[in-house]
């Protein structure tokens, strides 16, 4: 996360939740497949995109998916 913000430029006050939620789950899945989550890795799936005043994360281009839908939390406000 450190590095994602420090690459941007901007605070983590700044970031939408559904930003976070895509950098922590890159995050989760380079891990289990045992690889080191670096910002060149990151930024080969996702793009930086600015909603309603805040950072968040849109898909890149032609680069697989890899959060399908938001977890069901971010879907029913709890």
């Amino acid at each position: 996360m450190a590095s994602i913000l420090h690459f941007y430029g901007f605070h983590i006050s700044q970031m939408s939740p559904m930003g976070m939620v895509r950098v922590r789950h890159f995050e989760f899945l380079c891990r289990s497949q045992g690889l080191e989550p670096t910002v060149e890795k990151f930024i080969a799936f996702y793009q930086l995109i600015r909603i309603i005043g805040f950072y968040s994360f849109g898909d890149r281009g032609a680069a697989k998916k890899i959060l399908i839908s938001p977890p069901k939390s971010f879907m029913t406000g709890r």
